[in-house]
Formats: C-alpha cells, sequence, structure tokens
C-alpha cells in the first residue's frame, strides 16, 4: 500500500534538488507544466488569495485554507482540489529554516481533465463544494509523486507528463474529490448557473449587486439561490463580492494607483472609510500602508 510517509518522503527527495527555500512564501517553477513548489523557513500570517482550478499537496509542514464557511487545516501528506477561482486566505503554521514548509501546486488543464471525465463511466451528478480535501495515501499519491518525479528526468516530460497527469486526474476522479472535480466539465445547470453567478460577481466587482435579479439570471429563488451559492463557494453572494474587490483593490494599490480614496471607488466602494476599515480586516495592513510600499 502506497501510504502517506512514502508519498511525501518521494516528493521531498524528488524536488529536493529545485527547492530554494525563501523567508517568505514564494513560488518555484518546474519543468513539469504548470506544477509549481512553494517554499517558506517561516510562518505567515492569514494571507488573502484566489484559489484557482488546481490541486495542491503539502508535502512537508503545516498550512491552513480558509474559504468562507470552509476551514481545511492541511499537513504533510494532505491535499486539495478546486474546481473555479474561489477567495481564500492561506496560512503557514509549520515552518522553520531547519524544515522548511514545502507544498506542491498542480493548474489543471480543463481540456485534458474533461478527455479524462468523458471516458469514465457517468457519475451521478450532485451537489457538492468547489474545494474538497483530501490525502496522498494510495493510487492518489501515486500517481502524483509519478508526475512530481519529472522533474528530475526532463528528457522524458515531453511524451511521459500529458500520460501522468491524465492517470492522477483519473485516480482524483475515483476519489472523495471527484465530485469537485467534475463541476468543471459536467452540465448540471445549477452548478453552472452558480459558477456563471459567482464569475460575474468577480468580473463586476464594482457594480451594485441586487440579489434577486442575480437568482432570477440563475433561475432559483433568492431564498435557494443564497443556499446553493454557500454550498458551492463557502460564501454568500454578498461576501463573495466583497472579497474579490478587496483583492482587486490590493492588486491596484500595489500597481502603484494614486490614492486610497480612488481605489475605494474604482472597486465600488461608496465610503472611503467602510473600504478601509474592511480592507485592514482583510489584509491586516490599512491601504495608506500598501499604497506607501
Amino acid at each position: 500500500m502506497f501510504d502517506l510517509e512514502i508519498a511525501t518522503r518521494r516528493l521531498l527527495d524528488d524536488i529536493a534538488p529545485h527547492i530554494a527555500p525563501r523567508g517568505a512564501l514564494v513560488g518555484q517553477a518546474t519543468p513539469v507544466p504548470r506544477l509549481t513548489l512553494w517554499t517558506s523557513t517561516s510562518v505567515t500570517p492569514p494571507t488573502a488569495a484566489v484559489f484557482e482550478p488546481m490541486f495542491y499537496a503539502v508535502a512537508r509542514g503545516a498550512k491552513v485554507l480558509t474559504m468562507g464557511a470552509n476551514r481545511f487545516e492541511m499537513s504533510a501528506g494532505d491535499c486539495a482540489a478546486s474546481s473555479f477561482g474561489l477567495p481564500y486566505s492561506h496560512q503557514l503554521i509549520g515552518a522553520t529554516p531547519d524544515a522548511p514548509y514545502v507544498g506542491i501546486s498542480l493548474h489543471l488543464d480543463v481540456d485534458r481533465l474533461t478527455r479524462v471525465v468523458l471516458d469514465m463511466p457517468k457519475h451521478q451528478e450532485r451537489w457538492t463544494c468547489a474545494v474538497a480535501a483530501g490525502d496522498l495515501g494510495g493510487v492518489v499519491g501515486e500517481a502524483f509523486t509519478q508526475l512530481v518525479g519529472l522533474v528530475n528526468a526532463p528528457d522524458d516530460i515531453g511524451v511521459l507528463a500529458p500520460l501522468y497527469e491524465s492517470e492522477l486526474y483519473y485516480r482524483l476522479l475515483q476519489s472523495a474529490m471527484g465530485g469537485t472535480l467534475r463541476q468543471i466539465v459536467e452540465r448540471n445547470d445549477r452548478v453552472r448557473q452558480i459558477k456563471a453567478a459567482a464569475d460575474w460577481l468577480g468580473a463586476h466587482n464594482d457594480e451594485p449587486v441586487i440579489i434577486q435579479e442575480l437568482a432570477a439570471s440563475a433561475g432559483m429563488s433568492v431564498t435557494s439561490f443564497h443556499r446553493h451559492f454557500k454550498a458551492v463557494t463557502g460564501y454568500s453572494p454578498l461576501a463573495f463580492q466583497r472579497q474579490m474587490r478587496l483583492l482587486e483593490a490590493r492588486k491596484l494599490l500595489v500597481a502603484g494607483s494614486t490614492n486610497v480614496a480612488r481605489v475605494a471607488f474604482e472597486v465600488g466602494y461608496q465610503s472611503p472609510a467602510q473600504f478601509s476599515r474592511e480592507y485592514k480586516n482583510m489584509f491586516g495592513n490599512s491601504p495608506l500602508i500598501d499604497l506607501q510600499r
């Protein structure tokens, strides 16, 4: 049986030559397409970001992921998958210079995942959250370590990486995370409607939201829309939009926008004071501090 200890040990052995530990959490590209290593020698405060459709595994250390009402405490050998972009916060709680945190992410190839799903027996569609957690025990860990091991065999990547990645998708789809990954490709109308609403909120974060209209566009009552949206994303619609607004605001501030008030209005806030308060609650710093940086 391919257990967690074997999986984590093999992952760390394979990626050891490619790790350059940093004080802050930093991503390092690998020769394998869309595979990234994440390392840090210190713990971190909660940090907001967007969890794109990906598979993520912890090889050493510990990490907490929070997505609205959903909280995942991950340690070595744990993994998670997401079916579409969700605002979230992540915090490293296990990292030292002697034992740096190590995580590995694989951004999903939707076309390849779709082909694997279509070649598998049809599953009954069901509601599930857009993020799911599991571990690297058994065939999932075996398939993932096989793919990661290609970082040390660059001549094999062109031929074997697509095959190993397809096998990983197949094993993930058979696991408890399969329902979440199927959301990417299934034609479940309700799931697609919720995803469309979430995409709209992310793309139109500067616009006011009329929940009745958003629910109607999804073909649901307001009550049903609220319930299903939170079941899939972990957020209420307004909380989801607030997270996306603040993430966009931080991008603008880091890019060197002229002042805080202008950024507040650009992302849809009517009150700069409310914007500053919510920004600090989310990121731990006032927007002025991030602007000055």
